[in-house]
């Protein structure tokens, strides 16, 4: 999986990075991580960061349990237009480009695109 996230105002990025970190490594922890990462174009308020778990169900597991349903809460709130993830399945771990380059057909969004979408600059 693998999401990125811009944020509607500077003054979230803090509260962002924060939240980012602690999820980050509640996933560490979690049954079924395999991999993952964080990148941050912070002084523009984007966020990039992925995760490669065993199996899917690991996965679901992680992204029911309360550390993420409680981040996904706020990332509600910060997201700006535009701000989406993708879910895939590969032979091998993603390198970044790779990663981003999912982010142009992503499973969904947190806030639907408007022009001018800034993922791939």
């Amino acid at each position: 999986m693998v999401e990125y996230v811009r944020l509607r105002r500077c003054s979230q990025t803090l509260a962002f990075m924060r939240l980012s970190m602690r999820v980050y490594h509640e996933a560490c922890e979690a049954p079924g991580y395999y991999a993952g990462g964080i990148r941050a174009k912070w002084w523009r308020g984007e966020f990039f960061s992925y995760t490669i778990w065993e199996d899917r169900e690991a996965m679901t597991a992680f992204v029911h349990s309360a550390p993420h349903a409680e981040a996904a809460a706020v990332v509600a709130e910060f997201a700006a237009p535009g701000s989406c993830y993708a879910e895939f399945i590969s032979d091998a771990p993603p390198d970044w480009d790779d990663a981003r380059r999912r982010l142009s057909t992503p499973t969904a969004y947190f806030t639907p695109p408007l022009r001018g979408d800034l993922r791939n600059r």
